[in-house]
């Protein structure tokens, strides 16, 4: 028995993503392409296995495409378990929105829903990351701390330690027992540290 799902792809990406994700759950099916077309022909001799099988396919197919091709408002979904590169979601979120892109979360599927790319968004995620491993070993007190930090140095191209010095020199953050903690609120925080 064999049932057949066809689809369109955006771009390469797309369908090399969808073919290593298939060919690592090792269902019997194949995959076949042709310029922007996909079909994949799950296999299967039981008529219950092979109902669960195509259901798995197609929704394999469906997330992948959630993430290369815009919904009906013109935004890409990004489940968060499945970046690329792990990083803190307000960070990721707080950036977004600071870069000018529209983000919306959505706390059912943990999931951000925005209007860039994922080659763009993996990019900043990277370079989010780099600048989080960066502060591993810092005194910089919270999250939200470490987070301001590592925005205003993705976003003035400073680094990091100058950010924190420039911060405290300010009287942005403030040393308290043996920590680097937040001095003023931290709408205010952001708005010296990205417009200084």
């Amino acid at each position: 028995m064999k049932k057949t799902i066809s689809s369109k792809v955006s771009c390469d990406e797309e369908l090399l993503e969808l073919c290593e994700t298939i060919s690592k759950m090792e269902l019997d099916c194949t995959v076949e392409s042709k310029g922007d077309r996909v079909r994949v022909h799950v296999f299967g001799y039981d008529k219950d296995v092979l109902k669960d099988n195509y259901r798995t396919v197609r929704e394999v197919m469906e997330k992948i495409k959630r993430k290369y091709q815009k919904d009906e408002e013109g935004l890409y979904k990004y489940r968060l378990f499945e970046l690329k590169y792990p990083v803190n979601k307000q960070l990721v979120m707080e950036t977004l929105k600071t870069l000018g892109y529209k983000v919306l979360y959505e706390e059912e599927e943990n999931a951000i829903r925005t209007d860039i790319d994922i080659n763009k968004f993996n990019e900043i995620l990277k370079e989010l990351q780099e600048l989080s491993q960066e502060l591993r070993f810092s005194r910089l007190g919270s999250k939200p701390v470490k987070n301001l930090v590592i925005l205003s140095s993705y976003i003035t191209k400073k680094p990091v330690d100058m950010i924190i010095e420039e911060a405290l020199e300010k009287g942005i953050f403030r040393e308290e027992e043996g920590k680097i903690v937040l001095n003023k609120d931290i709408n205010l925080a952001k708005k010296e540290l990205l417009e200084g």
